[in-house]
């Protein structure tokens, strides 16, 4: 879980999100309950015992898509301090390319909605993992 804490906040910080380290941390604690709460969805949803190394990185993201709505519901989290311009756009792997669409008059709230909706995925990715139980 210590690992699964350092990755998020690395991935929080590479969005330009900062987490708080005060002594009253809330951020930690969210983000722990956070791991806690996507660990359980990945382990229901595939029937394991953990997370499987290739789903390791979409958990990540889905701890960090969490982590931002529980803040924005919670009314902790300033949107309009948030920058776009950090997030990618449009990503290329191989010969394999996405673009995400962002309208162009959309708010900054809209923006945010539609990439935490993107960082908490669904289960369609776990496919791969589940193991039927008898």
């Amino acid at each position: 879980m210590i690992l699964l804490l350092q990755e998020v906040k690395n991935r929080l910080q590479s969005l330009g999100i900062t987490v708080s380290t005060a002594p009253s941390n809330t951020d930690e604690m969210v983000i722990t309950f956070s791991i806690e709460k996507v660990t359980n969805f990945i382990k229901n949803q595939t029937n394991l015992n953990a997370i499987p190394e290739g789903l390791l990185e979409i958990a990540i993201d889905m701890i960090a898509g969490e982590f931002l709505f529980t803040k924005k519901s919670m009314g902790l989290l300033n949107i309009d301090s948030i920058d776009f311009g950090l997030i990618e756009k449009q990503v290329q792997e191989g010969d394999t390319n996405v673009t995400f669409v962002v309208e162009v008059n959309s708010t900054p709230e809209a923006q945010f909605n539609a990439f935490v909706q993107y960082l908490r995925h669904n289960e369609v990715d776990f496919v791969r993992y589940r193991v039927l139980l008898w």
